[in-house]
C-alpha cells in the first residue's frame, strides 16, 4: 500500500530544514499566493506519469515564492480528505518523535512537532486553517527567522481533482533564493508523486468496492 503522504506534511518537512522554532499568528494572509505572480519562472516535470507544473519567484519585497499544479486522479471529496489527515504525522515523517495538536477543530488546528534535523532537536508549532472542501491555510512565523506561509486549493477538474500548492519564505536576513528554492523542488516534488500514488490507491478502492462499502 502506498504510504500516505498529505500535503500538509509536505509543507512540514520543508519548514524542518527552513526554521528552528515557530509561532504561530492569528490570521494567515494567503492573497499574494493566491494571485498571478510577475516575472515567475515556471518549468514544467512528469512525477511519475503525471504532469506537475511548477513556478518559483524571489523578491525582495514579496520573498521566496514556489508553486506547484497537478491533477489528482481522485474525487474532490476524496483528495480533501487525504490532503488534511495529520494524525499519522508522527509515523510517517522521519526525525519527528511527537505530535501534538493543540487546537484541533474542523476549521482550525494548531500543531507542535518536534523534530530532528541533524544534530538539531527542533520545536514547530504552525498554524493551518481550513475551508473545506476547497482551502488550507498554513503559517509559521518567527521574529530571528521571518514568516512561512502557504496554501493548497482544490477544485475539480474533471474525474480528479486540480491541487494548487503555493508557499512564501519571508527571511528576516538574507539567504540565498537559490538554494531556498531547490530544497522546496527536492522536498515537495517527490511528496507529490507519494500523494499521487495514494490518490490513485484511494480512487482505486472506490472503484472496486463502490463509496459505501467497508
Amino acid at each position: 500500500m502506498p504510504t500516505r503522504v498529505s500535503l500538509s506534511r509536505i509543507a512540514s518537512l520543508l519548514i524542518a530544514c527552513l526554521v528552528c522554532s515557530a509561532a504561530w499568528a492569528q490570521t494567515i494572509d494567503t492573497a499574494l499566493l493566491e494571485r498571478p505572480w510577475p516575472k515567475q519562472r515556471v518549468h514544467d516535470y512528469k512525477v511519475g506519469k503525471y504532469p506537475v507544473r511548477w513556478r518559483q519567484r524571489a523578491s525582495k519585497t514579496d520573498g521566496i515564492l514556489a508553486g506547484a499544479t497537478f491533477t489528482a486522479p481522485s474525487t474532490l471529496e476524496t483528495t480533501w480528505n487525504l490532503a488534511t489527515d495529520y494524525h499519522d504525522l508522527g509515523k510517517m515523517t522521519p526525525g519527528v518523535s511527537s505530535v501534538q495538536f493543540l487546537e484541533d477543530s474542523p476549521t482550525r488546528k494548531v500543531v507542535q512537532v518536534d523534530v530532528k534535523v541533524l544534530w538539531k532537536k527542533l520545536r514547530l508549532r504552525f498554524e493551518i486553517e481550513q475551508d473545506a472542501p476547497h482551502a488550507v491555510r498554513f503559517q509559521l512565523i518567527h521574529d530571528a527567522i521571518g514568516r512561512y506561509r502557504g496554501v493548497c486549493l482544490l477544485q475539480p477538474a474533471g474525474s480528479g481533482t486540480r491541487v494548487d500548492v503555493a508557499t512564501c519564505f519571508q527571511p528576516v536576513v538574507r539567504v540565498p533564493s537559490g538554494l531556498v528554492l531547490l530544497t522546496e523542488r527536492m522536498v515537495i516534488l517527490p511528496g507529490i508523486r507519494d500523494f499521487l500514488k495514494t490518490c490513485e490507491h484511494a480512487a482505486g478502492a472506490t472503484a472496486t468496492h463502490g463509496p459505501g462499502s467497508t
